[in-house]
């Protein structure tokens, strides 16, 4: 812990009736706990020395010499003493070591091979898409989809941007300063056109998607986000792609830019005219549909390699 870490200090609120005694209720303690584990306490940092109350706060000082001994009964039954992991985000680092430490194992192998099939990750999001799409002919709920998928698109784009213009960490697996187990050593900064991995595009595209879905029929976008969490984001941060508070940020950009154009009904309205400009040639857009789908499948890299190429020409 640096000097600059040590002398900043960190007050968690806790209410001034608690009691760290035997008198104490089981659900004050838990919330005592939650403290700690919200300010970023672990048991494995030796820097935190103690911890004292203070016109009804618990301060959390790393570094001091007080004595702990007199209360460490009352934390005892969750095991861990407040420790000088802060809320500087350690905890991302620390989240995403536990989870790369299962890399190597007999099951994590499979995973693999399932988490880097695209047909079965992908697929079930998609073929809710095209089910939805064709359920029924009412223009209103397809002009509404339209407009969700527009916002995919920019959600993708924004992610994309932001890992360009805002890095607070290079990818884990291009850092070397972590001590991560590659699953694949041959990876390196030639397959990577960014450093930056926050946040996680892939995962913004796929959480925009299960928006979409979701709006449309809640019970098969709550399934589709559990797939999209299970089976796209915490593989990558297992395999080291992405750090969690990428995968967050993620689960945050993806749903906010649907919902944003879900309640701005301009979008709407313009899509549902045309596609009545359309009625007598719905195949058209079926095919362009199909096209988006496409490329949305493949992670629009077709795209990013046009774009990239239009950027050299000009």
């Amino acid at each position: 812990m640096t000097a600059a870490t040590s002398a900043t200090r960190q007050r968690v609120p806790v209410s001034r009736s608690m009691n760290f005694g035997n008198g104490v209720s089981l659900m004050a303690r838990r919330c005592a706990a939650m403290c700690f584990r919200m300010a970023g306490c672990a048991d494995r940092s030796p820097g935190l020395r103690s911890y004292r109350r203070a016109r009804g706060f618990i301060c959390i000082v790393p570094g001091d010499a007080a004595r702990i001994a007199r209360n460490a009964p009352a934390l005892d039954w969750i095991g861990v003493v407040p420790s000088a992991t802060m809320i500087s985000g350690n905890w991302d680092r620390e989240l995403l070591l536990t989870l790369n430490s299962l890399v190597g194992s007999d099951g994590l192998y499979y995973l693999w091979e399932l988490a880097t099939n695209s047909l079965f990750t992908r697929s079930p999001i998609f073929f809710a898409l095209v089910a939805l799409w064709f359920s029924g002919d009412c223009k209103k709920r397809r002009s509404q989809m339209l407009a969700g998928l527009l916002a995919v698109c920019l959600a993708t784009v924004l992610s994309v941007w932001l890992q360009f213009h805002l890095v607070p960490h290079i990818r884990p697996l291009l850092d070397p300063a972590l001590p991560l187990k590659i699953f694949y050593p041959t990876w390196s900064l030639d397959h990577w056109g960014r450093k930056g991995s926050f946040p996680s595009d892939t995962a913004t595209l796929f959480f925009a998607l299960a928006t979409v879905i979701f709006l449309e029929t809640r019970l098969v976008g709550l399934i589709c986000f559990c797939w999209v969490a299970a089976m796209i984001a915490v593989p990558k941060v297992v395999f080291g792609f992405h750090y969690p508070s990428d995968i967050v940020g993620s689960l945050v950009i993806g749903p906010a830019v649907v919902l944003l154009f879900n309640k701005i009904p301009y979008p709407r309205l313009l899509i549902e005219r045309w596609l009545m400009l359309f009625e007598d040639r719905m195949y058209i857009v079926h095919a362009l549909l199909f096209v988006f789908l496409t490329e949305a499948f493949n992670l629009f890299q077709s795209l990013e390699q046009l774009g990239r190429q239009l950027a050299r020409l000009l």
